[in-house]
């Protein structure tokens, strides 16, 4: 094996998959996080209260998959552990993205009493988590941003579109 090899050799997609889903195996074991699917999901979203779920994409897409996903217990530890805490795995989180305006995963999705409150997107450093957090807990629910082209009824003063 050359130098150039051996610094270009990746191990197998599997062998990370597995690596990660053993981290997040114990972030629910150690850390009493949930698990959640679709149905797990709308479940703890309808739950009274503040939560907080960890959304993580595939862990070969970026580091920062697995950085957030160690950074999320002490945060949650950290800020008090005053939150339900969940995570959803890359294979049910993707399916959120859309209902609730979110570009770029790892985030961090604030629900409360059934409602969205507000999301962080990607990695940042440690001071900005604790402030977004901070925010987060202050924030009334609100409508989640949504994806795509803004719609309007406004028209021009030649607009024919009421007939």
């Amino acid at each position: 094996m050359t130098m150039d090899t051996a610094l270009s050799w990746k191990p197998p997609r599997s062998a990370i998959s597995n690596n990660f889903s053993e981290l997040l195996d114990r972030l629910v074991m150690k850390n009493g996080i949930s698990d959640l699917d679709q149905v797990g999901f709308q479940d703890f979203m309808d739950c009274p209260g503040s939560g907080v779920v960890l959304l993580i994409n595939e862990p070969d897409t970026a580091a920062e998959n697995w950085d957030t996903a160690v950074i999320f217990p002490e945060l949650l530890a950290v800020t008090g552990n005053n939150l339900r805490a969940a995570l959803m795995r890359p294979e049910h989180a993707k399916s959120l993205l859309t209902r609730f305006g979110i570009g770029r995963l790892p985030a961090l999705l604030f629900l409360r009493d059934g409602g969205y409150v507000g999301s962080i997107e990607g990695l940042h450093d440690w001071s900005e988590y604790v402030k977004e957090y901070a925010i987060m807990l202050q924030k009334p629910v609100s409508r989640a941003p949504s994806i795509g082209v803004a719609i309007s009824a406004v028209c021009s003063s030649d607009c024919n579109w009421l007939g």
